[in-house]
């Protein structure tokens, strides 16, 4: 799984465009002025400064030289010197002028690109630390998962589940402001996080083939009360990275029942968190699906039936009603990812 900063260089671009294009509009609209002004007589022709300095700053020194001599020239050799008495300038107050355009030009480009540059040097490095912080969590997940006779793969699924519900409630009305790129990307990053408080899970509990004890399990379900404080650890050390804060959601609330009889906390409805609502319904599914020592896997149709059962008692109806409607993509996710052992369903059977 690829955790990674994201560049939005398409609109970084669309944007650059966008200035370039109001930029030369701007240096039009100047020459305008200054022929109705009288001339380059006037001070107007020190306006032209601005769109050159904007191009030159946001797109740098080589649009920055083109859009200085642009400017020079709508001022150049057909700008009289005084429009009233019909005088035109001589060739050398123009070019003398373009040349002193271009040398501004050069000089605000030149440190825009060399702090552009910077930036994109930090943010590689910010990247690449990420990346690192992020190979020690997952390790630390998959060394949970692994403690529940689990290869890694259950972690990889239900990330794609979580991306695919979230990016298909966002054509819901309800959803449509609260939903973006930005919180799809964070559940996908978040979602294998779920499960990390079960590091601290005893062997004989996690591990027991059978029922577990009423005891038992009141220790199981501190899982959620772990992971949430262990990644309250990781927020606070690495605040910047936003998703970690969905990923305290879900921990601690996954859980969580609609009709409000689920655990940690008994919050019903709208109180859970989306994010853990929508890891409630994925959790189980890929849980339903799995072969155990025992239990038999369930097959796409049978897990699909019990979540549509639990609709409005267990889970978000509205979440349900997305999963069933896109249930195909949901049965391709889990076969493409592969179908070794995900977490174990003794919760899910003993709720």
């Amino acid at each position: 799984m690829q955790f990674s900063i994201r560049l939005n260089s398409k609109d970084i671009s669309i944007r650059s465009r966008l200035i370039l294009v109001l930029s030369y509009a701007m240096a039009a609209v100047i020459a305008f002025v200054v022929y109705t002004a009288g001339g380059i007589s006037k001070v107007y022709t020190n306006l032209m400064y601005i769109p050159i300095t904007i191009v030159s700053s946001t797109n740098g020194k080589k649009h920055g030289i083109i859009h200085a001599i642009a400017g020079g020239l709508l001022l150049g050799p057909f700008m009289p010197m005084d429009a009233e008495q019909n005088i035109m300038q001589p060739p050398v107050n123009w070019i003398i002028r373009i040349v002193i355009y271009v040398m501004i030009a050069y000089v605000i480009g030149f440190f825009a690109d060399h702090y552009r540059q910077e930036l994109i040097n930090v943010r590689k490095r910010d990247n690449e630390i990420f990346e690192a912080h992020m190979a020690t969590i997952y390790s630390l997940v998959k060394l949970a998962e692994s403690r529940d006779y689990n290869t890694g793969e259950h972690v990889l699924r239900v990330a794609e589940l979580c991306r695919l519900l979230a990016g298909k409630l966002r054509s819901r009305e309800k959803y449509s402001g609260y939903i973006n790129d930005s919180y799809i990307e964070y559940i996908f990053k978040a979602a294998p996080l779920h499960d990390i408080g079960k590091v601290g899970i005893p062997d004989s509990i996690l591990l027991k083939p059978g029922k577990l004890t009423p005891e038992e399990f009141e220790i199981m379900k501190t899982h959620t009360i772990i992971g949430e404080e262990t990644l309250l650890e990781v927020k606070q050390r690495y605040s910047g990275y936003k998703f970690l804060e969905m990923a305290v959601n879900i921990a601690r609330h996954h859980h969580e029942k609609w009709d409000g009889t689920g655990y940690p906390d008994g919050l019903s409805g709208d109180e859970i968190p989306l994010s853990a609502r929508i890891m409630a319904v994925a959790d189980t599914y890929d849980a339903l699906r799995s072969k155990r020592v025992y239990k038999d896997a369930l097959s796409h149709a049978e897990s699909l039936e019990v979540i549509r059962q639990g609709a409005g008692t267990h889970y978000d109806p509205e979440i349900v009603d997305i999963f069933i409607e896109y249930e195909n993509e949901i049965n391709d996710i889990y076969n493409k990812a592969g179908t070794s052992d995900p977490e174990t369903v003794t919760l899910e059977l003993q709720e």
